[in-house]
């Protein structure tokens, strides 16, 4: 009872209070689970708490759309800052196997977008929507567009990556020790100073604004992404091993994380409660066919298991990028098969 007192007294405070209260519940759960040395801590923690405070009756925790934009940002700065001109090849070596992923990918959606169309009468366009892998920005805004219903999609794609961003990193943390990581994916040796930090991050929002109004897919990423690879391969920068600070990787994490984390609501998961629970065996199949073709992939190519792991689980391009960066796989090859 304390418990429902509390949370409603929350949900009733101004928006600034749930703002602050939102802030400290994802810093204690990114403290908690750095302390205990996970995977990913400043995302999982953050996304795993607020998660459990929706679940609680917190419905009306909240961040600024702005922080998951920043935070895509400074991650397409961080892997723009790994290219390298071999990569190139490394990527068009693989690039049947990304279509093949992909292929095989589309055809599950397809198949679970049928199958909820006759099983929970829900009309084709939001089954499909529902159904298919891709970036939540993305396929929502195709459901505003085609007229789909928005909760029910949102609900699907924020349960599988929920699901898949909070599994993969510890499986893949599990198996890290039979990877062998590709040599086009360069460590970094050495961290920038604050004024060509504070100078690429300017320099890649502004990419990502330019793309965004391009109408580019996962633009806030992508746009930092290529403004950072063409300052990295015609600069100092290329080559070198530079990479941005920990505590500003950290940082993105953290705005990632709470970003997933208030999507839900616990009214929506009351009211389509039949809808959440095929979105969690539907997301559970996906994972599984994915660790399937990871496992493919190792055995055929020359890609490492944890790598093939985070190239085909489908939880995201940012979070399974930054998965790739925490744990010494290769992001760069990560992220060109998630694009």
């Amino acid at each position: 009872m304390q418990i429902r007192h509390l949370c409603s007294r929350i949900n009733q405070s101004s928006r600034n209070v749930q703002f602050v209260i939102t802030c400290l519940i994802a810093l204690l759960g990114g403290t908690l689970f750095w302390a205990v040395h996970s995977p990913l801590p400043w995302m999982l923690g953050p996304l795993i708490f607020l998660l459990a405070g929706v679940i609680l009756g917190l419905d009306r925790l909240w961040v600024p759309d702005w922080f998951r934009r920043v935070g895509l940002t400074i991650v397409g700065v961080s892997l723009g800052l790994r290219i390298t001109p071999s990569i190139w090849q490394t990527m068009l070596d693989h690039l049947a196997e990304m279509l093949l992923v992909t292929v095989i990918s589309l055809i599950f959606g397809l198949i679970s977008a049928w199958v909820l169309y006759k099983r929970q009468k829900i009309d084709l366009t939001t089954a499909t929507l529902s159904s298919i892998p891709g970036g939540l920005s993305e396929v929502i805004s195709l459901g505003q567009s085609e007229g789909g219903n928005l909760k029910v999609i949102s609900l699907f794609h924020s349960i599988r990556v929920v699901i898949v961003v909070v599994l993969t990193p510890y499986l893949v943390m599990l198996l890290a020790h039979h990877d062998a990581v590709l040599p086009a994916a360069a460590p970094v040796k050495q961290v920038l100073g604050a004024i060509p930090t504070i100078s690429l991050l300017l320099l890649g929002a502004a990419g990502s604004l330019l793309a965004a109004r391009l109408s580019f897919p996962s633009p806030y990423m992508l746009g930092a992404f290529f403004v950072t690879v063409a300052i990295s391969l015609f600069s100092t920068f290329g080559g070198e091993g530079h990479g941005l600070a920990n505590a500003i990787v950290n940082g993105a994490q953290l705005l990632l994380g709470m970003s997933i984390g208030v999507t839900f609501k616990r009214e929506d998961v009351r009211r389509y409660w039949k809808l959440c629970l095929s979105a969690l065996l539907f997301s559970l199949l996906l994972f599984l066919i994915s660790l399937l073709l990871a496992v493919l992939l190792t055995l055929t190519t020359d890609m490492g298991l944890t790598t093939s792991i985070l190239a085909v689980a489908p939880g995201g391009l940012a979070e399974m990028s930054l998965t790739a960066i925490a744990i010494g796989s290769d992001p760069l090859l990560v992220t060109a098969f998630q694009l």
